[in-house]
């Protein structure tokens, strides 16, 4: 074996320039956002033999303006980069590279051919619960070890679970994690997405880790049924659902997933499955896991019951053509709103220590350039299209839903695609724009978080909104919640047993 020491001569040899933006050459759009895009890029390779595979990677594309106009998304951009560079995990996606030009930064993520958990749930309708105990146990493990690492997730969602080339899962998208999270700790950010949002975070009073294992019974419920455990036509009926409603179970199930589920789902956080010391040691140890070899599924011991089939290394047909069908770029930045003096963003330069060590031994960058969205949804993106007057009058919508919910009462707020109404599709999040599992981030709300037990109050009261129209001056900094894009999904999966509603229209796709 021959050993080699990393130094300034060995991992950066003289026929070898610093890997950048022209590192790379633009493939495909996986995805695109408030804040930047998601892109196939291929790592430039003069030496590349005729055979040798393409060296693929997801280069998520961030934009240094629209994030450096708040301190809070500064600060949560820099988090999501220090969690994938701390966290190693054979369920967790890896980041190979992170750097940054003048106007943008760069996270060069390991890309995924399989495309989100989504895709393979819309197909199959549902999962047999063999099937479902398999990724839901991978997704297990990935949240037990950030949790391990003092890291809440906090957005746990079909969406966000990506499939590599054999069929195992990754998670992805860091934006709306909390770190430095102790045993008893709580944290008072409204984050997430509606439908996979536990009962505590939708309250703001005050919640730890024991929301992702609320999500991951969400998760799990969809799986099992086709649809999440609460959701209504509107966003202000699934937070009255997710707040009050009991829980219903379809009669197919076996005991064992009726019980997790009944475990999982426990509106008060204590009495939940996990929510102790031993965090997932309890959900592992129940029946429904009985046939789970933990240590060989950790290890990729057991094949995974979906197969990849892609018909080469470029073929991006897992991922939503809305996005795959237009022609990539990395669009210029507007210098004049963006100073580059600003040293925000130092510290932001990335290389993993495996990339380090090949990097030593060959070299394999060239000097070729790179090769030269999504189609809005109904009421996609009121930040983008409206500008702030649709930012103040989405959140304004939010507040007014959770309020009403809370006191029973019924939303002011609405209008076509404007949250709130039934008549527009909308999923509301805080901090993260949805991209095929590779989330960019948006508006959020900065956490007030810590070891207390103080809870951020919902306002009572919303602004009054008429044909479209908000007054900014009626909206207080306390009504402003964190809102992005719907999810925006066509149609979901097939009815799967009597009774059961169609997928509510804001979780569709839109045609």
């Amino acid at each position: 074996m021959e050993t080699i020491e990393l130094s300034a001569q060995t991992v950066n040899p003289g026929n070898v320039r610093k890997v950048g933006r022209e590192s790379f050459e633009i493939i495909s759009l996986l995805g695109k956002g408030g804040y930047g895009k998601v892109l196939l890029a291929e790592m430039l390779d003069e030496n590349r033999k005729k055979h040798d595979p393409p060296r693929l990677y997801a280069m998520k594309v961030l934009k240094k303006a629209t994030i450096a106009r708040n301190q809070k998304d500064t600060a949560h951009t820099r988090a999501e980069r220090n969690i994938l560079e701390a966290v190693k995990h054979p369920f967790i996606v890896d980041l190979h590279y992170a750097f940054q030009t003048d106007g943008k930064l760069y996270l060069v993520l390991e890309y995924l051919p399989g495309g989100e958990l989504f895709t393979h749930l819309e197909k199959e309708g549902i999962f047999m619960e063999d099937m479902a105990s398999f990724y839901l146990g991978e997704i297990l493990l990935a949240i037990e070890h950030l949790h391990t690492l003092g890291v809440i997730y906090r957005d746990l969602k079909p969406e966000n679970v990506l499939l590599d080339s054999k069929g195992h899962i990754k998670l992805t998208d860091f934006g709306l994690c909390k770190e430095s999270i102790s045993l008893g700790d709580i944290t008072h950010t409204f984050c997430g997405t509606i439908e996979y949002m536990a009962p505590e975070i939708v309250q703001r009073s005050g919640h730890g880790k024991a929301v992702d294992w609320w999500s991951l019974g969400a998760l799990m419920y969809d799986m099992l049924t086709g649809q999440p455990p609460f959701s209504g036509e509107n966003r202000k009926k699934t937070i009255d659902k997710i707040l009050r409603a009991k829980l219903s179970l379809p009669p197919y199930l076996t005991n064992e997933a009726r019980g997790l589920l009944k475990k999982l789902l426990k509106k008060n956080p204590p009495d939940r499955l996990g929510s102790g010391p031993d965090d997932a040691t309890p959900i592992k140890a129940h029946p429904f896991f009985r046939h789970t070899n933990w240590n060989d599924l950790l290890n990729k011991r057991i094949e995974p019951p979906i197969k990849i089939c892609v018909t080469s290394a470029y073929d991006v047909s897992l991922f939503d053509t809305k996005f795959t069908k237009q022609t990539p770029c990395d669009s210029p930045v507007d210098m004049t709103v963006f100073s580059p003096s600003m040293n925000i963003f130092d510290g932001f330069t990335y290389v993993a220590p495996s990339v380090l060590t090949e990097m030593a031994t060959k070299p394999w960058i060239s000097e070729r350039g790179p090769r030269s969205p999504r189609k809005s949804y109904k009421g996609e993106n009121l930040l983008l299209n409206n500008g702030l007057e649709g930012f103040y009058q989405a959140n304004a919508a939010v507040a007014n839903d959770i309020a009403a919910a809370q006191q029973g009462g019924s939303s002011t707020v609405g209008g076509p695609g404007i949250p709130g109404s039934t008549s527009g599709p909308t999923t509301v999040v805080a901090s993260t724009r949805a991209v095929n599992g590779y989330e960019v981030p948006d508006m959020e709300e900065m956490d007030t978080s810590g070891g207390g037990t103080a809870s951020a109050a919902i306002p009572t009261t919303a602004p009054g909104h008429h044909h479209q129209q908000t007054h900014r001056s009626h909206i207080t900094p306390s009504a402003i919640l964190p809102i992005a894009n719907p999810s925006g999904r066509q149609q979901h999966r097939r009815r799967v047993y009597p009774g059961t509603q169609n997928r509510p229209a804001h979780l569709q796709r839109l045609i």
